[in-house]
């Protein structure tokens, strides 16, 4: 158990780990893979402050976003293939069509590490990121909207983005990433989630997580959400 937490409380890549992980991706793929792990860290800086800035803190480790490393955070690798398309083009198609505001991205993060929050320019910041990324999908379009101005949302709210994010987070592999475990650990903690039916394996759950999930987004997206 001592090991299982030292290995947790890493903040190292297990998703985005090198070169090789790419393969077979695209771009779509992999700028909706940031733009999930941007979402979960916002979340976080709510839920699990001390951890958020902790994680902040090790994605500015290498200060720039030139390159994969395994000793880096899945967040700065997927920052880092998005910010070279020069370097990782040939891997993953379309890289060319995003745009990647590094300086942005750094202050976004030093501002969570601060423990400053500005609600205006986390909304102006996740929008400008949604565009330059092209997120089209209505899932993250909702989440967005939820994380970029958490500090002014009910939990019916917070339980709904917790279950979507989940949910997408147990498909492509995403499960290995370095914030899944500290991020389902969280919002199971403060209650965010479901109460699990027992009996039900991993993909039993997730099926009825996306049901759920997708219930929701109607009901919601139908009323509050819509653009």
């Amino acid at each position: 158990m001592e090991l299982k937490f030292i290995r947790e409380e890493l903040c190292e890549a297990r998703y985005m780990r090198t070169h090789r992980d790419t393969v077979g991706r695209s771009g779509d793929n992999i700028a909706q893979g940031f733009f999930e792990h941007l979402l979960v860290l916002q979340q976080m800086r709510f839920e699990n402050p001390t951890w958020a800035k902790k994680y902040a803190k090790a994605t500015l480790k290498f200060q720039s976003f030139t390159n994969v490393r395994t000793g880096a955070t899945d967040l700065h690798n997927l920052a880092a293939i998005i910010a070279n398309p020069s370097l990782f083009g040939a891997k993953v198609p379309d890289l060319g069509n995003f745009r990647f505001d590094e300086l942005r991205f750094k202050r976004y993060l030093r501002n969570i590490i601060a423990g400053r929050y500005e609600p205006s320019m986390d909304r102006a910041f996740f929008l400008k990121m949604q565009k330059n990324l092209g997120i089209g999908g209505s899932m993250l379009k909702t989440a967005r909207r939820v994380m970029a101005d958490y500090g002014a949302t009910n939990t019916g709210e917070r339980k709904a983005v917790s279950t979507r994010m989940i949910n997408s987070f147990r498909q492509d592999s995403k499960f290995r990433s370095d914030m899944f475990s500290p991020y389902t650990r969280t919002v199971k903690n403060k209650q965010l989630l479901p109460t699990e039916k027992k009996g039900l394996g991993l993909a039993a759950k997730t099926a009825l997580g996306m049901a759920a999930g997708a219930a929701i987004g109607w009901k919601v997206g139908s009323s509050k959400w819509l653009n």
